[in-house]
């Protein structure tokens, strides 16, 4: 069955997935970066920054678009190895823009995110080509762009099979400059469609001062997360200097989003610790078949007792209360134990 950018009657979201960030679920990421490479001292010294403040994917502008053909164009290729090189040194996944279709697998092969622009929003044959790569996507909408129009953009996506796309709020054309973020619809998108939404405050905001509320502001209204512009010096920027903040300021705006760095982390290592969990099972379960294909008792103390021996050693080794730990792993033997003992019963081996 086709999955529609709209709802359709169901409450079920869609968790787009970029590295081991998952947009939609977890609390708040944040996007940042120049907004365009200049050189690799600069993309470097950006992404170690970022990293350390709590960023969850580095961006860096490639190919620029400019209403003024005398603007910077970007580094291109050159600009793109500098980026990939950037995100593994730091451990973050990496995301920029696709102007053009014969660009396309040139910054698939790249990158982590391909980031269509407000530009690029209606050019419905580089959405269907960057639908193919099977690539995540973030949609930023049009300045002009209708609410139905930008989801019929991320229908060019969907229709390609791919449904890993992040729509991104980066303002609106108005009668006065600059644009207008248009956080009213968050709560819109989110009621209309299963795909999760961002906010890019940096252009709409005009002037860094700025940047920080429209950030909170995204963050009350029920944003998946923001996309920030990040330069070491913004006034000697190639590209306009307004959007972008300096490190320190984007250290300080993750501090004020609360976005507490310390305990996301920790909610990310909850997560981990849950799928090992859930890894773990499966393969008691395995071994609990071939116990039972052998005739083998469900529990087998002797093997338990040297499991709870070498987890009180890890437990010291890693300055842990080997006491708490061998509790924790005894309820996890026991789960494990009962579930075994249920199949056992149902024939299910």
């Amino acid at each position: 069955m086709e999955r529609k950018a709209v709802r359709n009657g169901s409450e079920i979201d869609t968790l787009v997935e970029v590295g081991s960030i998952r947009f939609g679920h977890d609390p708040f990421p944040a996007i940042a970066g120049p907004r365009a490479i200049e050189s690799e001292e600069q993309i470097m010294e950006v992404a170690e920054a970022v990293a350390e403040a709590g960023a969850a994917l580095l961006r860096g502008g490639v190919f620029e678009s400019s209403s003024s053909p005398y603007a910077f164009p970007g580094l291109g290729e050159p600009g793109l190895k500098l980026l990939q090189q950037a995100g593994k040194s730091v451990g973050l996944p990496t995301m920029t823009k696709a102007l053009e279709p014969k660009d396309v697998d040139l910054v698939a092969d790249r990158v982590d995110m391909i980031h269509v622009d407000p530009g690029s929003m209606q050019n419905f044959e580089l959405l269907r080509v960057i639908g193919r790569t099977g690539k995540p996507v973030l949609l930023e909408r049009g300045a002009s762009a209708t609410v139905d129009e930008w989801l019929w953009a991320a229908e060019y996506i969907l229709a390609e099979g791919n449904d890993q796309i992040v729509l991104c709020e980066g303002g609106i054309r108005t009668f006065a400059a600059p644009a207008a973020l248009d956080l009213g619809v968050i709560p819109v998108i989110k009621e209309k469609s299963h795909l999760p939404v961002i906010v890019a405050p940096s252009a709409a905001a005009g002037s860094p001062a700025r940047i920080q509320p429209l950030a909170l502001a995204a963050q009350g209204v029920g944003a998946d997360g923001i996309m920030i512009e990040v330069h070491p010096d913004p006034g000697a920027a190639r590209t306009r200097v307004s959007h972008q903040l300096t490190i320190t300021d984007f250290t300080r705006l993750m501090d004020a989003l609360g976005v507490n760095r310390i305990r996301m982390k920790i909610d990310l290592v909850n997560r981990d610790l849950v799928r090992l969990l859930a890894n773990r099972d499966r393969m008691v379960m395995e071994v609990g078949r071939i116990k039972a294909e052998r005739g083998m008792p469900v529990q087998i103390p002797e093997r338990e007792e040297e499991l709870l021996a070498l987890v009180r050693d890890e437990a010291v080794r890693a300055g842990l209360d080997p006491d708490h730990v061998e509790q924790v792993f005894a309820l996890i033997l026991e789960q494990s134990r009962e579930v075994q003992r249920r199949k056992k019963q149902a024939g299910a081996w």
